[in-house]
């Protein structure tokens, strides 16, 4: 946006010059074939006076002489004619009078009518001047003069003025849009760049996000108000849905806590086996209601988490938490396998990568079929990118460095592309998988934390069947070495 509002600009400006130059040039050329129109007015009447005299006595030796002089001179061609146009004198050589424009000229001359001043010449027309004047003796047209002379020097002068006028109008805009446009669309602009950073944080779910409302224009400070508003209005109400959420869950859980130990209390006064698996039954809802109610807790809890992301090691973290799950898949016989190269970090919230681990691996072995589990951590290089409008905002900036990626991948039976679209929504469960224990936020709370990290969450179809999980982190930077001392003879 700022390089077309300067294009605009420039483009304004630009023809507010031209509008004024052209006129100015066209004024000095103009005044150019005036100066030089009237020196061949003056040339034609002293021509035309010798040449009266010349053709009434038929002696035209001195009016010869005097063409070849001023042919000499002026670099042009004259020819005097009677008035049957039959030519008496000629220098420095033949002239065609047959052609249109010398005709023209011949017969209005002959015919007493004033020459007409020639149009203005501009660099790129080189047709010379063709002027005629009459040759009378008391009232009687005895023939005419004619002088075709070149117009380089006209030419050359207009030449000369249009390239100092392009030259100053270069000069002028590039004044006006160093001095003047540039920082004009720069202060417009500000407030709007400041609104699309925030924007754009909002969008990532910062609904504390402010701008300033004291720049700019007055319809961009009241455009930044409404927005300020705006966020304060949805952090205001995500929080009271997050609060709600948060003491619903809690004061859920104390009467459901009850519940479960009246209803285990139950078991010695039932003795019908068809009442003690009922009651079993109905203690295992109560248990599956409490990790639902404990989920819902723990996602209004991360969604109002405003904690800072901080450097992770990635390798360290993984390898951890494999270690700690590495029990648990050989008690299942799960073969657990990893490639994890040393020394990968990755910008991310506290705990985050060590819960989504927890996540992923217990999906792998609860419906992995018992198929082969395999982690990978690679880190891909920063993707180059073209726009130089500016600098990069919010979390964008992030990619430069890269991105680390976490992958579990099992060989089980997978989802459809119809379930991996629905994947990660809160109490989705794939039909296949309702029997197996779990509420549905399991993936939906560890895509909240990924992607609150600035992160990302993909689930895709492995080949020929299974399920790659990836989790995509903003690759930290790496420390720069220190300056080596300077050392000092």
């Amino acid at each position: 946006m700022h390089r077309r509002l300067l294009v605009i600009v420039c483009a304004l400006v630009a023809g507010l010059i031209v509008a004024l130059s052209v006129p100015l040039v066209r004024a000095t050329a103009d005044r150019t074939i005036q100066t030089s129109f009237t020196g061949r007015v003056q040339d034609s009447a002293w021509f035309a006076d010798m040449a009266a005299t010349a053709l009434e006595t038929g002696r035209t030796a001195r009016l010869q002489a005097a063409a070849d002089r001023y042919t000499g001179l002026y670099d042009s061609q004259v020819a005097v004619v009677d008035a049957d146009r039959k030519t008496t004198v000629v220098a420095p050589r033949p002239i065609d009078l047959e052609e249109p424009a010398v005709r023209s000229a011949l017969l209005q001359a002959l015919a007493d009518r004033p020459p007409e001043r020639p149009s203005v010449v501009w660099p790129w027309d080189d047709r010379p001047f063709i002027h005629a004047d009459a040759i009378k003796r008391d009232g009687h047209i005895l023939g005419a003069v004619l002088i075709i002379s070149p117009t380089d020097r006209a030419r050359s002068e207009v030449a000369d003025y249009l390239t100092l006028v392009i030259l100053g109008s270069l000069t002028a805009l590039a004044i006006v849009l160093i001095a003047v446009a540039a920082p004009v669309v720069r202060w417009v602009l500000r407030p709007v760049h400041e609104l699309d950073r925030a924007t754009h944080e909002v969008a990532l779910g910062r609904l504390k996000t402010h701008v300033s409302d004291r720049a700019g224009a007055p319809e961009l400070r009241r455009l930044a108000n409404s927005f300020n508003a705006m966020a304060d209005s949805m952090h205001a109400s995500q929080e009271q849905q997050r609060a709600f959420v948060a003491q619903a869950s809690h004061q859920l859980r104390n009467p459901l806590t009850a519940l479960r130990l009246r209803v285990e209390n139950l078991e010695d006064f039932v003795n019908d086996p068809q009442g003690l698996h009922e009651l079993h039954s109905a203690v295992e809802e109560a248990d599956r209601f409490g990790q639902m109610l404990d989920g819902l807790l723990r996602m209004a809890r991360a969604e109002a988490s405003e904690a800072e992301r901080t450097p992770v090691d990635v390798s360290a973290v993984v390898a951890h938490r494999t270690d700690a799950w590495r029990a648990a898949f050989d008690a299942e016989g799960v073969p657990l396998t990893t490639r994890i190269p040393d020394g990968i970090s990755a910008l991310s919230l506290p705990e985050c990568l060590d819960q989504t681990l927890d996540t992923l691996l217990d999906n792998a072995l609860k419906f992995g079929d018992g198929s082969p589990v395999d982690i990978r951590v690679t880190h891909a290089p920063a993707t180059p990118t073209v726009d130089t409008a500016g600098p990069p905002h919010g979390r964008t900036a992030d990619k430069e460095h890269g991105m680390v990626e976490v992958t579990v991948q099992d060989q089980g039976s997978g989802l459809t592309t119809e379930e991996l679209a629905q994947a990660g929504g809160r109490f989705w469960r794939s039909t296949r998988h309702q029997n197996i224990p779990g509420t549905g936020l399991g993936l939906a709370l560890t895509r909240i934390l990924v992607e609150a990290g600035g992160g990302e969450l993909h689930l895709a179809a492995a080949q020929p069947h299974g399920l790659i999980a990836t989790v995509r982190l903003p690759a930290a930077p790496q420390p720069r070495d220190p300056p080596a001392p300077a050392v000092i003879p």
